[in-house]
């Protein structure tokens, strides 16, 4: 056994027959040790006491802790203390090996229930059944979104596949605003193949009739030069130039090619856009909703009031473009294939391209980790997309390791590199609050309108006003971040209306303690939760050590610091003390900018 004593600063130890460890001290490796201290520190109105064994515990430091933290803070939508305190005793890569192992939690399940339960209450109130929607809207998929993302433990799944909805994007902003059921079935295929394959995910956009209806590839016609029909061009462009191309080839550091005369070499060109489109003809709705006691069988030209928007659209050969097609680099898809057989093989051809790999894998980066990786990161995760390590291709479980293990994700060297980090999306920065402190509901309902903080913060799932997302992954703001040629996509929503949206919305959560409330009134208010946090409050710099590994994994800088002490230390009423560090602290720069 090994005892440890510890006389303030200085420590002397003697060893007798024990176990080695290649550790440190606060490494948690605490076997067969035993600690004593001149004193057990316990401070007035505290639980915790500074007992000398926690010099060896993880609780006697907090460096794992605020690496566990920081390490969540791009690998899932926000995560409570306890999830914190349970990722720092794991190697991340085993964290990461259990998240995939969890079944996917979908948005789908919730949607009818909450279309139900929203229906009676609005006919208790009075309502005209005629004036409610007749199926699910947007606003039962927000509730059924955040129901997800409080309640769920796939916190890994949740946030790629949001990641993934910010590249394959569809919006409320369109005539899907009135099919919530449909564009939940979108969202739950990208959960379902988030640690799939990417050809897949693809394959699923590609077939979805909310894709279909978003980049009017839905009914979309052969040729009929004689009545000037010709195929929509929409989803063949976008297919190309922000599903898996881009618009120039690329190394695989993500750097651009170029010709013996210093040009950019664009990947492809308007002829190429045409015979794209030809492939994307003859789909039309797979199913059709059920109307009154008759189910009418699907057909090509069917409308989306008509079609069952959840189910993947069907060929229809009398309506797919014959003939061989002609793609990139020389590439036929040959004459005499059906319809599907056309989009599959025109979707492994763009799988294979090899610009897939550094332009896919720069934007998960940009999205979970840093605005502005290295190209040798970016490399390295475009090897990772390109083989799995066993000869795969576009396996994302391969991919999404490579970006949250990279030592340019995980090394602290990169912490006080200014150009490292990113400024984070109005909603992680809200999902991130909302798990962290976490909300109290009385009956279990975690339902938020997403729709108010898209409009006062700029953002809010699947209400982008384009399909090139709510910012470019290119954008770079005017002053010294684009004059030194840097990128923060992120900065092209924050503007003077959503900055001081965002500080307004936290003010409802932190001051007024109202986390979510959905459009139903008072009724499903969820309250956030300071129980836990008042536990601190005493000491004000305990206080904002705990709230500094919770919100802002210990980055917290100390003029930041400073300020808050100053403003809250001499207040008497623990309650408001906590509520406006709180405030303080995620109105700061240094809960806003992930690093």
């Amino acid at each position: 056994m090994r005892v440890l004593f510890l006389l303030l600063l200085c420590f002397s130890s003697i060893l007798l027959n024990a176990q080695t460890y290649g550790d440190y001290v606060g490494g948690g490796h605490d076997q067969d040790i035993i600690v004593t201290t001149s004193s057990d520190f316990q401070p007035p109105g505290w639980e915790e006491v500074a007992e000398g064994s926690n010099t060896l515990a993880i609780s006697g430091l907090t460096g794992k802790l605020i690496n566990a933290g920081r390490f969540l803070a791009q690998a899932s939508m926000g995560a409570d203390r306890m999830t914190i305190d349970s990722v720092a005793k794991l190697d991340f890569e085993t964290w990461i090996d259990q998240q995939f192992a969890l079944s996917p939690t979908y948005v789908r399940p919730f949607i009818q229930e909450i279309y139900d339960t929203t229906f009676q209450r609005h006919l208790a109130a009075g309502g005209d059944s005629l004036d409610y929607p007749g199926i699910p809207t947007n606003e039962h998929f927000d509730y059924a979104w955040w129901q997800v993302n409080m309640t769920n433990d796939d916190l890994l799944r949740q946030r790629i596949a949001f990641a993934l909805s910010e590249i394959f994007v569809i919006s409320f902003k369109s005539e899907l605003n009135r099919y919530g059921e449909g564009v939940a079935s979108y969202y739950d295929m990208l959960l379902e193949n988030a640690f799939g394959n990417f050809e897949d995910i693809l394959t699923g956009v590609s077939l979805h009739p909310c894709m279909g209806v978003y980049l009017t590839h839905l009914n979309n016609p052969k040729s009929n030069p004689a009545q000037f029909i010709h195929p929509d061009q929409n989803y063949a462009r976008e297919m190309m130039q922000l599903f898996t191309i881009g618009l120039y080839e690329l190394n695989q550091d993500g750097t651009r090619i170029q010709d013996n005369g210093g040009n950019d070499i664009p990947t492809y060109d308007n002829d190429d856009v045409q015979e794209f489109a030809k492939i994307w003809t003859g789909l039309g709705g797979g199913a059709t909703v059920q109307m009154s006691d008759t189910i009418t069988p699907p057909e090509f030209g069917m409308g989306i009031s008509i079609i069952d928007m959840a189910e993947p659209m069907a060929m229809y050969e009398e309506h797919h473009e014959p003939g061989a097609k002609y793609l990139l680099n020389g590439f036929v898809v040959p004459a005499g294939q059906t319809g599907m057989e056309d989009i599959e093989s025109a979707i492994k051809h763009l799988f294979n391209h090899q610009n897939v790999g550094p332009f896919i894998g720069k934007q998960l980066i940009q999205r979970l980790v840093k605005s502005n990786p290295s190209p040798a990161y970016v490399s390295r995760v475009a090897a990772a997309f390109n083989d799995n390590g066993a000869g795969i291709r576009g396996d994302m479980k391969a991919v999404i390791k490579a970006i949250l293990l990279d030592e340019e994700a995980r090394s602290c060297n990169w912490y006080n590199d200014p150009v490292q980090g990113k400024l984070k999306e109005p909603i992680i920065r809200y999902t991130h609050f909302a798990r962290a402190v976490g909300g109290i509901s009385e009956d279990g309902k975690f339902w938020n309108y997403g729709s108010d903080y898209n409009d006062g913060a700029g953002q809010h799932p699947l209400y982008s006003f384009s399909v090139f997302n709510f910012y470019w992954p290119d954008f770079q703001p005017i002053g010294p971040i684009g004059n030194q040629g840097y990128f923060a996509p992120e900065f092209q929503v924050f503007n003077s209306n959503t900055s001081i949206g965002f500080v307004n919305f936290v003010n409802e959560w932190a001051v007024n303690e109202t986390l979510l409330r959905s459009r139903e009134g008072d009724e499903d208010i969820v309250f956030t939760n300071l129980d836990e946090i008042l536990l601190h409050a005493e000491d004000t710099e305990a206080l904002i050590n705990y709230l500094d590994i919770l919100l802002t994994n210990g980055m917290l800088k100390e003029d930041t610091r400073q300020i808050i002490r100053t403003i809250v230390d001499p207040m008497d009423d623990m309650y408001e003390k906590v509520k406006l560090t709180i405030y303080l602290m995620v109105i700061s720069a240094d809960y806003t900018i992930l690093k």
